[in-house]
């Protein structure tokens, strides 16, 4: 997950799969304890997973994206056939009702599909939350399609500020390795393309004043041949790539938002989770010789 703050009045990301990285959930968990309990696996240390692509989910095309979470759904209802209360959870996790609002193409997700799902991913904070649910909650499948759905769910402004935070902490990493990467961060104000809590203080026009200015200056430095040396950089074209993508939904925002009536979505109300309690199995006795 990227370290920076992503601004408020954007609705919060959390993208990044496990470090910027999307992980196959594993298959191979230790045998599930034919008990009344919530999944049970063996008390052994989570399997490492395997890995693909160093993909940030978040910067990954609409197509892509929902291929990923209809993967690690999949994935999850695996993990859940092994469980003899497994369809239980599937039913209190909605998941078949996830499957169809993730769908299919390349076009974005409506505003009441991103809201059903933001419901959604309130249940599975909600488990989370609950360390009687860690068997469920500590699935690699869980953890991935938790984090996937909180970022294919949030507002697309949110989702570009999320992503200048992420391209821009790259970036700084990069600059660091550089005998002269201190000046480059400030001339670029790298710092704020990351997210600092003076953005906070900012109303909406005043941010889209500021960072349009910092687009210039990215501007410039792209299009001017003596600073090649950066400019060529691939985590500078990312960076100037995602703060472009910031600027353009900003001004939506401000155009299609500031003093509109609120979107007349329908009313979502958090289903009650209602699942058996969780029972250890009991040791078994020690044999006397």
């Amino acid at each position: 997950m990227g370290r920076g703050w992503y601004g408020p009045g954007y609705g919060r990301t959390y993208g990044g799969w496990n470090n910027n990285t999307y992980y196959v959930p594993a298959q191979t968990y230790g045998p599930v304890i034919n008990a009344p309990a919530p999944v049970n696996v063996a008390p052994a240390p989570l399997p490492q997973p395997a890995r693909t692509t160093n993909e940030d989910f978040s910067m990954l095309p609409i197509g892509r994206q929902r291929e990923l979470l209809l993967q690690a759904l999949n994935a999850l209802e695996d993990d859940f056939a092994r469980s003899p209360n497994g369809d239980d959870w599937s039913r209190q996790l909605q998941l078949a009702t996830t499957a169809k609002l993730v769908g299919e193409g390349d076009e974005p997700t409506e505003p009441v599909t991103r809201a059903r799902l933001r419901s959604v991913v309130e249940l599975f904070d909600e488990v989370a939350a609950n360390p009687d649910y860690r068997p469920v909650s500590e699935l690699l499948s869980f953890r991935s399609l938790q984090a996937g759905l909180r970022e294919f769910a949030s507002e697309p402004i949110g989702q570009a500020r999320g992503r200048l935070s992420r391209s821009a902490d790259l970036l700084t990493q990069q600059l660091k390795t550089w005998p002269t990467g201190e000046r480059w961060k400030d001339y670029l104000q790298v710092a704020w393309l990351v997210g600092t809590e003076e953005e906070e203080k900012l109303d909406m026009p005043e941010r889209l004043v500021r960072f349009e200015k910092l687009l210039a200056k990215f501007d410039r430095v792209k299009t001017d041949e003596q600073f090649q040396v950066v400019s060529q950089e691939p985590t500078f074209g990312t960076a100037h790539t995602a703060l472009q993508v910031f600027v353009r939904e900003l001004r939506v925002f401000i155009e299609t938002t500031e003093n509109a009536p609120a979107p007349n979505l329908p009313e979502l109300k958090l289903p009650e989770l209602k699942l058996p309690e969780p029972k250890l199995p009991e040791p078994k006795a020690i044999e006397q010789e």
